[in-house]
């Protein structure tokens, strides 16, 4: 049986590490750590490199929806170089709007009587309405319109007095002059405005639904003029009165309308023409001045 060892009994020793040190002052010295060395021109000219780059990357990016919208038929070169002169460079020629209009449908006919005896709507679709504006028309833009309106036409009861109405005993007739039909109201009771055009510019498109505003309405009143409204009106009082009379005084009634010494319209069949906006009757483009 061998002995212990009193070696392996010892704890292991950690590895000493040996510091710098004067002998003599026993003052530990720590060397200093080495400080890289400044960029060289090298360095400085490639962060330039990738500063350029960068920029001509944002400069890509603001081209790509330019050059796209080209290709695409949605703009021109000479519409894109039109657009930024008139950044730097006030309109000088006025703008040019040309509104066209497109068939009118008749949806109802609904008799009233006394004062307004006959109503009319009418509508239409795709009124376009294409202003021309901006220095080589860069900012010009259009739109489509759907209106619908109301002419409405009868007899003013109210001019009728007891002068306008007269009795034979001998054949029990009443004989009432009526005065002549007439409009009593225009109105449009409905627009939309939708297929709108690209553009890159701030435009009014409300300027482009007030010229399809007023082309409906004047349209709507003269079609329905032409379309015999007011003989209608005439055909339809001519009835109520008559009935009415006959079946109050069991008589015979005659209804005569006086003659129309000139064509009276009131004002809401008189509408405003846009503001700043003329018509221009050769051409008959409007004309924004």
């Amino acid at each position: 049986m061998q002995p212990p060892n009193p070696e392996q009994n010892q704890p292991p020793t950690l590895p000493e590490f040996e510091q710098p040190h004067d002998n003599q002052t026993g003052i530990v010295t720590v060397s200093p750590t080495p400080v890289s060395d400044p960029p060289t021109p090298e360095g400085r000219n490639r962060g330039c490199l990738w500063g350029l780059t960068g920029a001509l990357g944002c400069l890509l990016v603001l081209l790509i929806p330019v050059a796209v919208a080209v290709l695409l038929g949605l703009t021109s070169v000479n519409g894109v170089l039109g657009a930024l002169e008139s950044i730097f460079r006030p309109d000088s020629a006025p703008a040019v709007a040309r509104v066209e209009s497109t068939q009118t449908i008749l949806n109802s006919i609904q008799p009233l009587g006394q004062l307004v005896s006959i109503s009319a709507q009418l509508a239409k679709a795709d009124i376009q309405v294409s202003v021309q504006q901006g220095a080589l028309n860069s900012c010009s833009f259009s739109a489509n319109h759907v209106a619908q309106g109301t002419i409405e036409a009868g007899i003013d009861l109210t001019r009728v007095d007891e002068s306008a109405i007269s009795y034979d005993e001998a054949t029990n007739t009443y004989t009432i002059v009526l005065p002549p039909p007439q409009l009593t109201s225009c109105r449009i009771d409905f627009i939309r405005q939708y297929n709108r055009s690209f553009t890159a510019c701030a435009v009014d498109w409300d300027e482009a639904r007030l010229l399809a505003n007023y082309i409906s309405l004047t349209d709507f009143r003269d079609e329905a003029i032409e379309g015999g409204i007011l003989t209608r009106a005439q055909q339809e009082t001519r009835q109520v009165v008559g009935n009415f009379v006959q079946l109050l005084t069991e008589a015979n009634v005659e209804i005569v309308f006086a003659d129309a010494n000139e064509s009276t319209l009131p004002n809401s069949c008189m509408p405003d023409i846009p503001p700043r906006w003329a018509l221009n009757e050769q051409t008959g483009e409007w004309v924004k001045n």
